[in-house]
């Protein structure tokens, strides 16, 4: 230790070191601490994928819904051109509510000023008026949708 001009104690190399080497080590150790407890994720979802079918052929841009039916926060996902979806419960957060949830897929949309849109090609019992049922493990779900479309009506959105 070296003593500087006013007589108090002054840290000079090593010393410096050493002291911000104790601050870090105690800055990766919360901040660890903190990613292990915050990173749980929710306990009451599982992950849902699986693949969306009308009259055999894969239906792209098709939204696909799943609603618990005894409580729970519903999930929404969208088809890719693939005809493939994965469930996604709020923008940050994947997966479906764990349970039996209700399932509705539609291809039917407006556009920005509420009207237009792409039509309505899946028949109301899939969607409006769906009859899916699911159960939503915990784990990976894989959960394939081949609608018909002689199943019955197919009702269009209304302009808002």
């Amino acid at each position: 230790m070296r003593f500087c001009n006013d007589g108090q104690a002054c840290y000079v190399g090593s010393h410096y070191l050493w002291a911000a080497k104790r601050i870090l080590s105690r800055f990766w150790f919360i901040l660890l601490f903190v990613l292990v407890a915050g990173c749980g994720g929710n306990e009451n979802l599982a992950s849902v994928t699986g693949t969306v079918k009308l009259d055999g052929e894969v239906l792209p841009n098709a939204f696909v819904v799943f609603a618990p039916t005894s409580g729970g926060t519903t999930s929404y996902g969208r088809t890719d051109a693939s005809g493939r979806y994965e469930m996604m419960f709020n923008d940050y957060e994947k997966g479906a509510w764990l349970g039996e949830n209700r399932v509705e897929i539609s291809t039917g949309d407006v556009d920005a000023t509420g009207s237009g849109g792409a039509r309505e090609k899946v028949p109301a019992i899939y969607n409006q008026r769906s009859n899916l049922k699911v159960d939503v493990a915990s784990g990976k779900n894989v959960h394939d949708f081949d609608l018909k479309s002689d199943a019955g009506r197919v009702i269009q959105l209304p302009p808002e």
